[in-house]
């Protein structure tokens, strides 16, 4: 919501009305001056000092009015319609000479909402009050300033008119599209190459959480042995934690140079990234999953080793909107060299000490990422990727780094910016992923 009463002006302009005035007094003097008649320069005169008090009246006579502007829903979803509620009020002064508002809105809205303000109700005595309200609906998503909130009013002669702000600007986010995803166990491959059941959405059980890597001075009897014989290495428990269970989601906001294989592939393929990283964002929090976000390229200053910064945002199963909003507004920025992408998973990592789901939605990617992901797989569990294929009958780059990671126990998925959410679900959900041909070498998409 936001107030404000009526402030900064445009230029005074003159109508037509104001114009055909001007013109009709020019007429006037030249007549005048052609037949020498006085009468006619008194006639020049007046018309000149009535359009010149009408501008001067309009430059110092500021209508007391106040806006209000809300927004029905508060955000939407790409593609979907929100309503613009703006209430105009004013006090005392005449609405009479009050002709037309207008609200600025970005390119992305399509259109301009515009349009005449209503006369003022029949029997009302003092004062004014409006209701103005349109529809917005954009294709992209983002946080966008709607306003400011102009008036044209005029002059009682209707001469000249000028535009007054009367609402600030405000923002709007527009937030990815979200999926629902199916419910789904998923086969994960563990170390020694046995397959089990894993249930993304079912909470899972407290040992299997606690689990972590044997370190040095660690007691025997907290070895988890469960645990020891599935990752082929030295497990314990960790100390009970109270809280949401955690999950990882990664998504690769690099700008590659030309050069460079790595991220998406082109802007289209990076909103379907998006897409996909908030349906999977909103169904993990949606089953009681404290979610960690991590961008994987900022535009912030590079780390001090010359690596690319990245972002971590954290969610709990309740801020699904908090999730959207950073989502609204991520980029794409350039990335060095030495860019490896799975650099924000691991501190997150890190800070829980456990065994939690990770999911990666990736562009193009670099040997330097795939041994970095590979890195973190013994605390990720179940450990899914989607990655990036191309298309027109040009080899898909990384085919060594997709069966790297199907070794290790990624469950990888190609997709493009053709492929629906719905789809690089099910092929990672119901066992359509590189995970599965990796025996032959072969990556299904």
């Amino acid at each position: 919501m936001r107030t404000a009463q009526s402030g900064r002006f445009r230029a005074v302009r003159p109508t037509a009305r104001g114009w055909t005035l001007l013109l009709a007094a020019t007429v006037v003097l030249v007549a005048a001056t052609i037949i020498d008649r006085r009468e006619g320069l008194f006639l020049f005169l007046f018309l000149v000092l009535l359009f010149t008090g009408s501008a001067v009246y309009v430059r110092t006579h500021r209508p007391r009015l106040t806006a209000t502007r809300t927004f029905s829903p508060a955000s939407v979803a790409v593609g979907e319609p929100a309503i613009v509620r703006t209430v105009v009020e004013m006090r005392d002064d005449d609405v009479s000479a009050i002709a037309s508002w207008r609200d600025d809105v970005p390119p992305v809205f399509a259109r301009v909402p515009s349009g005449e303000l209503p006369r003022r109700l029949p029997g009302r005595v003092r004062g004014y009050r409006a209701l103005l309200e349109y529809e917005l609906r954009s294709g992209h998503r983002g946080r966008f300033m709607v306003g400011p909130l102009r008036v044209t009013h005029g002059d009682p002669f209707g001469l000249v008119t000028t535009e007054r702000r009367i609402a600030d600007p405000q923002p709007f986010t527009v937030t990815p599209r979200v999926t629902v995803l199916a419910d789904a166990g998923l086969r994960s491959s563990s170390g020694d190459g046995a397959q089990h059941d894993l249930n993304l959405l079912a909470t899972q059980r407290a040992d299997e959480l606690i689990a972590r890597e044997y370190r040095a001075g660690d007691p025997l009897r907290r070895v988890h042995w469960r645990q020891t014989a599935r990752r082929g290495e030295l497990m314990v428990r960790q100390e009970e934690q109270e809280g949401d269970p955690e999950a990882a989601l990664l998504l690769d906001t690099s700008f590659a140079a030309k050069n460079q294989a790595v991220g998406a592939t082109s802007p289209e393929h990076f909103e379907r990234m998006v897409e996909l990283t908030a349906s999977l964002g909103v169904h993990l929090l949606g089953a009681g999953y404290a979610v960690s976000l991590v961008e994987s390229a900022t535009d912030d200053i590079p780390f001090a080793d010359g690596s690319v910064p990245f972002r971590i945002s954290r969610f709990t199963p309740s801020d699904s909107g908090g999730l959207l909003d950073v989502l609204a507004q991520t980029e794409r920025f350039s990335v060095s060299d030495l860019y490896d992408v799975s650099a924000g998973l691991h501190p997150v990592i890190r800070r829980t000490g456990t065994v939690m789901p990770v999911f990666a939605v990736l562009g193009r990617l670099s040997p330097v990422g795939a041994r970095g992901l590979v890195a973190t797989k013994v605390n990720a569990d179940p450990a899914v990727v989607f990655l990036t294929k191309t298309t027109g009958g040009v080899a898909r780059p990384g085919l060594d780094e997709i069966r790297t990671l199907a070794d290790a126990g990624w469950r990888a998925a190609l997709t493009d910016e053709h492929t629906s959410v719905e789809t690089a679900w099910t092929r990672v959900a119901f066992g359509e992923s590189a995970a599965a041909g990796k025996a032959d070498s072969r990556v299904r998409s």
